[in-house]
């Protein structure tokens, strides 16, 4: 038999396999898994070349799979603006502003990332409101003017699932003049411009968009992610989905074709160390009906299931979504321009997503959809079932937070699969009724017991399946500071909902999500144990190493 190319040994080894859950050692061939074992009986296979790697007793596991990472989004906060994070007054924001108006020649745009206390348990804490800062009030243009009076400087508003409503934004009085921003200003929808007491704008402006519209509006003039932004943010991602012990993931909500090649051309230079499967976001705000049929047609060969393979990345699929009409209307306006989603927003009435997703099953194409609104979701999947079956094509509903009985009937009915983001459970209790809904909220226990696949995702806040797998667990609500309900899971069922499931979404359950002989060797060691170590230390787990298809991509340093 061949030798290896590495022996992992010396380890607890979470296989997720029932054949065999628990072992020490594993080795790998070729970027499979060739052997699960015993240490001394996985050491005697090992040869001259052999790569021998001592786990120290860690515990092992299938690499996590995020089923809704958007990767390219945190890559993005690297390029987004300077960095005002763990700072916790507006003396120490000015302070940062006025660094920065230092090292820059007058004239030039500062911007800066969004208002950002220190993150809690790897949780960000975006400001949204005036007394999360020291002195209970929001940096104003008069703070950004003594700080840059040369520069035009703009604090970045909250990206919408980043924090709670409304989101603020502050520019000085050279940006607000660049913007026209003046008493008489009206503001775009959904923003309020706030005045001071003789009506003057006080540069502080708040954003209930959950997309965010002020670069499509007054800030038309600010600058734009450019496509080496998307390419280098592409590049670095994955990194920190590697660190959080990601090795895969499936992109439901859509990407644009330009995030697609710049996917393509990170993986062309050994930098997508996630294996990645996206769906295709459709222009559909943008595009007319006719227009929206040749994009699917040009696109079908690619794109229909089980999609295009190339290295790590795959595109299967389309991404359709309901949404706020006036906000679909504004962004499609700067088409292609995806600012910070990655995706292009819609906003598609319930008739015209049957249409299109009707052309889609035609097409072989496979249809993911965010669930806001489950029941019209259920009737549009229905509409289209009744007329091309697609009950083995394995469409996807994302973000299910709720779903009756019957509903969950219906979806099992259509075999579907579905994707659930336990963290809205901790930082989007109240926006999304979770509250309200309590112990039938977020219902993966019954998902489960109505026997539907189901994956759970990071929606990248933060970016570690171990933070959802502990949000699933405990169900705390963080603005409520307690529980809803119970889980009724035990902690091996959560650890395959993130780790094992999700492999149905991009058709690989069959070579990937547990370690056994001829699967991919794409696997992570712990710095402890998830389903032994305290309940709240859960979240807190990290990647000590992981393993691409048998290649240590973290840390960096391994390669």
């Amino acid at each position: 038999m061949p030798e290896p190319d590495l022996i992992l040994h010396n380890a607890r080894v979470l296989t997720l396999d029932p054949a065999r859950p628990e072992a020490e050692a594993l080795s790998v061939r070729d970027g499979r898994i060739v052997a699960v074992g015993a240490s001394a009986e996985i050491l005697r296979g090992r040869g001259r070349e052999t790569r021998v790697v001592d786990a120290g007793g860690r515990t092992a596991m299938p690499g996590a799979f995020d089923a809704h990472p958007h990767m390219d989004r945190e890559g993005l906060k690297r390029r987004g603006g300077i960095l005002i994070r763990g700072l916790a007054s507006v003396a120490e924001i000015v302070e940062t502003v006025r660094e920065a108006a230092s090292r820059r020649p007058a004239g030039e745009w500062i911007v800066t990332m969004p208002m950002e206390l220190a993150p809690e348990h790897g949780m960000p804490r975006y400001v949204s409101r005036a007394d999360q800062l020291a002195e209970g009030r929001f940096p104003d243009r008069r703070d950004l003017d003594a700080a840059a009076p040369d520069h035009p400087v703009l604090i970045r508003g909250i990206w919408g699932w980043w924090g709670v409503p409304p989101f603020p934004s502050v520019a000085n009085s050279a940006a607000l003049a660049l913007a026209g921003i003046d008493r008489d200003t009206r503001a775009p929808y959904g923003t309020e411009i706030e005045r001071d007491a003789a009506g003057e704008p006080t540069g502080v402006m708040r954003e209930t968009n959950r997309a965010p519209i002020l670069e499509y509006t007054l800030f038309g003039r600010l600058p734009r992610f450019t496509w080496e932004d998307r390419l280098a943010a592409a590049r670095t991602a994955p990194r920190l989905y590697n660190e959080a012990g990601t090795t895969a993931g499936y992109e439901g909500h859509g990407l644009t074709p330009a995030i697609v090649e710049s996917y393509r051309r990170a993986d062309e230079a050994g930098d997508l160390t996630v294996r990645l499967a996206t769906t295709l976001s459709v222009p559909s705000a943008a595009f007319d009906d006719r227009a929206v049929g040749d994009f699917l047609r040009d696109w079908a060969e690619r794109i229909a299931a089980p999609g295009e393979r190339r290295g790590n990345l795959a595109t299967d699929g389309i991404c359709l979504d309901f949404g706020d009409p006036a906000v679909a209307r504004i962004i499609a306006a700067g088409y292609p321009y995806e600012q910070w989603a990655g995706h292009f927003y819609q906003s598609v009435a319930f008739d015209r997503l049957v249409e299109i997703a009707t052309l889609a099953a035609e097409l072989g194409i496979r249809l993911a959809c965010i669930a806001y609104d489950i029941e019209a979701l259920l009737r549009a999947y229905e509409a289209v079932n009744r007329k091309i079956p697609i009950a083995e094509k394995r469409w996807v509903i994302m973000h299910l937070t709720r779903a009756s009985d019957d509903q969950l009937r219906r979806i099992g009915a259509l075999g579907a699969i579905v994707t659930v983001t336990p963290n809205f459970m901790y930082h989007a209790t109240t926006r999304l009724g979770l509250a309200e809904l309590g112990a039938e909220g977020t219902p993966i226990r019954r998902v489960l017991d109505a026997g539907i696949p189901v994956a759970l995702s990071s929606d990248n806040v933060p970016v570690s399946m171990f933070w959802a797998m502990w949000s699933a667990l405990t169900r705390y609500a963080a603005d409520l500071d307690a529980r809803l309900g119970e889980s009724f899971l035990a902690r091996e069922e959560a650890l395959e909902l993130i780790a094992k499931t999700g492999h149905r979404l991009t058709w690989d359950e069959d070579r990937r999500g547990t370690i056994a002989p001829c699967m991919d060797a794409d696997f992570v060691v712990l710095d402890r144990d998830p389903l032994t170590c305290p309940e709240d230390g859960i979240r807190e787990t990290r990647a000590v190493r992981t393993f691409l298809a048998g290649e240590e991509v973290y840390p960096a340093a391994a390669r």
